[in-house]
Formats: C-alpha cells, structure tokens, sequence
C-alpha cells in the first residue's frame, strides 16, 4: 500500500546507486554527461569530497584532502540535481515534492545516460532516502503527540526537551538492507512553530555486484519499506497537518 499526503512534509527525495568504475573513467570524462542534459539541466558544479585527519602525539595538527568526483547538474529552478560521480549516481528532488512514479522515471531516464558515458563494472550499493521536515504549528508541545519513537528520559531528571537528535539503525534481513531511521528538532520554520526531521534512508549494500535488471525492482522494495516506517513513526495527529490522505 502506498499513500499521498495534500502537504506532504517531504524536503528532499533521492535515489542513489552507487558503482565501481574502469580506472580509465576520470571526473573530467564525466563531464561528457553535461551534453545530453544541459537544457534542463543547465547548471553545472563540481563535486568535491573533502576528508579531515587529525594527528596528535609530539606533533598535534590538523589537514583535509579533497578529491574530485564529478559533477552536480541542476535545474534552472534548483529543485532537480542530477549527480554524476565516480562512485555513481544520485537523483535529487527537492521541495515541492511530485510523486515516486516520476522520481523513479526521471532516475531512470539519467541513470541511462550516466551508465553509457560511465561505463560501470560494478553497482554495489542502492538507496532511497527521504528527508521530510515536519513544521507543527504550536509553540510548546509533547513531541509523544505527533512522533510514535522519541528519546526517552530518565523519570528522575526534567521532562520538558527543547531539542533532540536521535538515529536508530534496522536490519532489514528479508532483503538484506539497513533503513536508518534519523530525528532531530531543527529550527522552527515560523515563529510559534516546531520543526523536526524526519530522515528515513534505507539501502542495500552488495559484496558482489547488483545486477542492473534487479536494481529498479529492488529500489521499489526500499521505497515500501520507507513508506511503513514513515506511517509508523507518526501519529494521527501529525497525519492531520499534512492534508488529504489517499491510498492506493
């Protein structure tokens, strides 16, 4: 089952498939991919990691190394991001949210792309990851009326929270994933108001390869098994701030 919410809290949708590619396949060669999405996607950026290491002992210091990946490609509005990396690709849909059936075929449609100019040896890894940020229109709450899984706090010390970050970790061993299920109060969006994330990201990582027939029917799996976490961690109150509610 599958539901649609009116308001539907979603911040930021992705789907992520990560991959090893020939040694040959430099972050320049990805730029290529820029040719065949540049008129909807016009914007182009680098993408830089960058790795912290700390060293202490006789000599205490500090240095970071960045490393080319590839290219982020965006919409003119900024709400599509279309990432081509060396280690592999990621759709990005940001607020307002459409539906999964197009995330999933716009995925599809540039993962294409990606695949022929990348050229992948391996897909190791496949996600879907869901930020949703929930704006309650009240200035002191109990997070226990809208958030089914909170911290709990010790009867023996202040109950009243002004803030929380909380990250659980599931085993999903029907398919062989993880979902990490990640909360935090955040700043209110408006005044009077609170705001909280609601950071739903499950996945399947392989020692072996993910064949790609199997990639878009397993990505289906993860976005059910998003779906009941969602609907398990809210409650009917929350459910009331997004709207008309449809199943199908």
């Amino acid at each position: 089952m599958a539901v649609h919410y009116e308001n539907a809290p979603i911040s930021e949708a992705l789907i992520d498939i990560r991959v090893e590619l020939p040694a040959r396949v430099t972050p320049e060669a990805l730029e290529a991919v820029h040719n065949f999405v540049k008129d909807e996607y016009p914007r182009k950026d680098k993408r830089i990691y960058v790795q912290g290491e700390f060293s202490a002992g006789d000599h205490v210091g500090a240095k970071a190394k960045q490393t080319f990946m590839g290219f982020a490609f965006s919409s003119e509005d900024g709400k599509q991001i279309f990432q081509a990396r060396l280690d592999g690709f990621t759709f990005s849909r940001l607020r307002p949210y459409g539906t999964w059936r197009e995330l999933r075929s716009e995925s599809q449609k540039l993962w294409k792309i990606y695949r022929d100019v990348a050229t992948p040896g391996r897909i190791t890894r496949t996600a879907v990851r869901y930020v949703n940020q929930i704006d309650i229109p009240h200035e002191a709450i109990d997070y226990k009326d809208y958030f089914r899984t909170t911290p709990e706090v010790s009867p023996d010390l202040p109950q009243g929270l002004s803030g929380f970050f909380m990250q659980l970790q599931f085993p999903q061993p029907d398919f062989g994933g993880m979902l990490i299920l990640t909360q935090t109060a955040v700043p209110p969006a408006n005044p009077g108001t609170n705001s909280v994330i609601l950071d739903l990201d499950v996945f399947r990582q392989e020692s072996d390869t993910i064949p790609e027939a199997r990639v878009w029917e397993l990505l289906e799996t993860l976005r059910d098994r998003k779906n009941e976490f969602f609907e398990g961690c809210i409650t009917d109150e929350t459910r009331r701030l997004f709207g008309r509610r449809e199943e199908y």
